[in-house]
């Protein structure tokens, strides 16, 4: 009976710690689509502009391609939460890095000023 109890704990304890690191992968995971978000949006502000001046992004979720990711990842943003101002297919490295490669209507001219900071504008996540 003892070898029973010890064995029901010894699962117990187990599922526990599964549990307890499947918790903390995902709060690391957040934390890592959260930083990613924060440099896409960067890179986002210093690269393009719109008939209005930017206020707020809304960056989509990070999507890989491709087996494993073998296809690269990518995603999309919204910016003043206007259909019309959407970049699709921004080119993401594995560290979050935007790489340059993106899809944008007229309304939206690329330009580069290296200067310019997050200081003002909301970034959040967008589900598409």
């Amino acid at each position: 009976m003892a070898i029973i109890k010890g064995v029901e704990h010894l699962r117990i304890e187990r599922k526990k710690r599964q549990k307890a690191e499947s918790i903390k992968e995902s709060k690391k995971e957040v934390k890592e689509q959260a930083e990613a978000r924060q440099k896409i949006a960067l890179w986002v502000v210093q690269h393009f502009e719109g008939p209005e001046p930017i206020k707020e992004i809304k960056v989509g979720k990070i999507r890989s391609y491709g087996i494993l990711g073998s296809g690269g990842s990518a995603v999309s943003v919204m910016i003043n939460n206007n259909e019309k101002y959407v970049i699709d297919g921004i080119s993401v490295e594995k560290n979050g890095m935007p790489r340059g490669n993106a899809v944008y209507s007229d309304d939206i001219n690329y330009v580069f000023d290296s200067k310019k900071t997050l200081n003002g504008i909301v970034v959040s996540y967008w589900e598409e």
